[in-house]
């Protein structure tokens, strides 16, 4: 009961302090016990103790402090590690964005540079935006994934099992998670009316976009809408960092209003160029619709599976919360 005690307590708290919290939390825990009736039970003591101590949760606001910050200690590790990922990304996506415009553009070196520049500047800057509000909101609402309601008396009996290892969430899925996120979606966003199908005719490059100029905005607003809700399903997890079933449900939640989104937006047929799909059809042995059909099943399919996924996990290692 004590190492679970001591876990509930250093996992609220950043990585670099846990250690040296745990040590000190479980030197103090010894000295309570040492100084108490020998003729009283083993279990009984340490419960006694455990009472005394109080909530995980409040001793831990204890150690760091409960001052109300934009992102306080518990989170700012994360968000740190989070933006550095996203700025990085954002630089990479439109880096590679810029560089494949290069050879189908006319433009001269001084407009190319002054166009990497300001979507640069301006994709850093929203992703830095987006990130530090998914961050402020969970700080703000104080936002608990656990089960255990801190305004009830509290039972050092109710303490969460240490997790299996099979519980933890690996970091290094969600770090990936969101650089293909940060990478993709926004060449897209900064890019939209580029997007389509450059062709050589003589000595020109002729260009032929796929959506229609009016759903442009529509198409902005999806890659935002699943920019975001993606980004915040990986940081739940990368906060939790391990599955129960308040972050399995939260997860597919996250994914399926994402998902949906992204469906209802690629099978509207208003915003699909007319010339393009019958370009498409003219070369492609499906019709265009087939392939929209395709897509979404595809969309779909994967959605279903990560969800399933998700809440066995849940279901399974939040039995042990």
């Amino acid at each position: 009961m004590i190492e679970r005690y001591i876990y509930a307590v250093t996992r609220e708290l950043p990585e670099q302090y846990r250690a040296e919290i745990a040590d000190e939390l479980e030197a103090l825990i010894n000295d309570l016990l040492t100084g108490m009736d020998m003729d009283v039970p083993e279990e009984r003591k340490v419960e006694a103790v455990l009472r005394e101590l109080g909530n995980p949760k409040e001793l831990a606001n204890r150690y760091r402090g409960k001052e109300r910050y934009l992102i306080g200690p518990k989170l700012f590790e994360q968000y740190l590690f989070v933006l550095k990922i996203v700025v990085l990304s954002v630089f990479v996506g439109i880096s590679v964005a810029t560089g494949i415009s290069v050879m189908f553009s006319g433009d001269n070196a001084g407009e190319l540079v002054l166009t990497y520049v300001g979507s640069l500047f301006s994709a850093v800057l929203q992703g830095a935006a987006w990130v530090t509000g998914i961050f402020a909101l969970l700080e703000y609402k104080d936002v608990s994934l656990d089960s255990d309601g801190e305004n009830e008396q509290w039972d050092p009996r109710t303490l969460p099992e240490i997790p299996a290892r099979k519980a933890l969430i690996p970091r290094g899925e969600s770090v990936f998670a969101i650089i293909a996120t940060t990478v993709f979606l926004p060449l897209f966003f900064f890019f939209a009316d580029k997007i389509g199908i450059y062709y050589k005719v003589g000595n020109d490059i002729e260009f032929l976009p796929v959506f229609m100029d009016h759903s442009l905005a529509a198409l902005k607003v999806t890659i935002l809408v699943v920019f975001v809700l993606n980004i915040l399903s990986e940081v739940i997890k990368l906060v939790k960092g391990r599955w129960t079933l308040r972050v399995a449900l939260a997860t597919t939640a996250l994914d399926v209003i994402s998902a949906s989104w992204l469906v209802l937006f690629l099978n509207r047929k208003d915003i699909w160029q007319d010339e393009f799909v019958s370009k498409f059809e003219q070369y492609s042995p499906l019709a265009f619709g087939r392939v929209i059909l395709l897509i979404t099943s595809v969309i779909i399919i994967v959605t279903v599976l990560e969800a399933g996924a998700a809440l066995y996990k849940g279901l399974k290692y939040g039995r042990r919360e």
